[in-house]
């Protein structure tokens, strides 16, 4: 009796050293500290990912330089500043009024810094107004030397049209108002009505500096 108890005692030890052995180094149990430790692990990496949750947008531009340069498309350039056109006239017209014209009508698509000639008014809407009395809305050319008394200046077709080099002759007009009229400088738009005429003027460059003329003029 006493060796088989023995026998029974060394038989239960035997197994709970194996039992110990399975549960050793990656095979954890419930209250292994490898378990534990394991289990940590991904709170641990929760705890980086917070990290980098919370961290603010600059720090992640400045970790990847290079990302943020290419994921970024560049501003558009700014187009370029375009001239301030008038207003289009929409009053109605009468019987025996001057005829309602834009710069468009005058338009003969000719480049800054030429010379005029006559062929570049074939087929021209500004050729069949010759002698007629016209109404047109442009820009006060601001180059007058008085603010004031002024009994001539250039009609412009926008606020960015140039009277002399760099110019387009078929862009403005040369007005002279009536020999009872004056009137003062404005930026704003004007509606001009005169007698149209077409006189190329030639500047001190040589080049056509304007080929149109608006004689008996006045503001309407």
């Amino acid at each position: 009796m006493p060796k088989m108890v023995t026998y029974r005692a060394i038989l239960i030890a035997f197994c709970l050293a194996g039992i110990l052995c399975l549960s050793g180094c990656g095979h954890p149990t419930a209250a292994s500290p490898i378990a534990t430790a394991i289990d940590a692990e991904p709170a641990a990496e929760t705890t980086v990912a917070q990290v980098a949750e919370t961290t603010p947008a600059a720090t992640a531009v400045e970790s990847n330089d290079h990302a943020a340069v290419a994921e970024t498309p560049p501003a558009p350039a700014a187009p370029p500043a375009a001239g301030q056109r008038p207003p289009a006239d929409r009053t109605p017209t009468r019987p025996g009024d001057a005829e309602k014209i834009t710069f468009e009508d005058l338009n003969l698509g000719m480049p800054a810094d030429i010379v005029f000639r006559e062929f570049m008014l074939e087929n021209s809407r500004a050729k069949e107004l010759e002698g007629k009395r016209i109404s047109i809305v442009g820009y006060m050319h601001g180059g007058s030397v008085s603010q004031s008394g002024i009994k001539k200046f250039i009609l412009l077709k926008n606020t960015q049209c140039k009277f002399g080099p760099g110019g387009q002759a078929d862009h403005l007009a040369d007005v002279a108002l009536r020999a009872d009229t004056s009137i003062k400088y404005t930026p704003n738009p004007i509606k001009v009505e005169g007698t149209f005429r077409i006189e190329p003027y030639q500047g001190d460059d040589n080049n056509t500096w304007s080929i149109y003329r608006l004689e008996n003029a006045q503001l309407r």
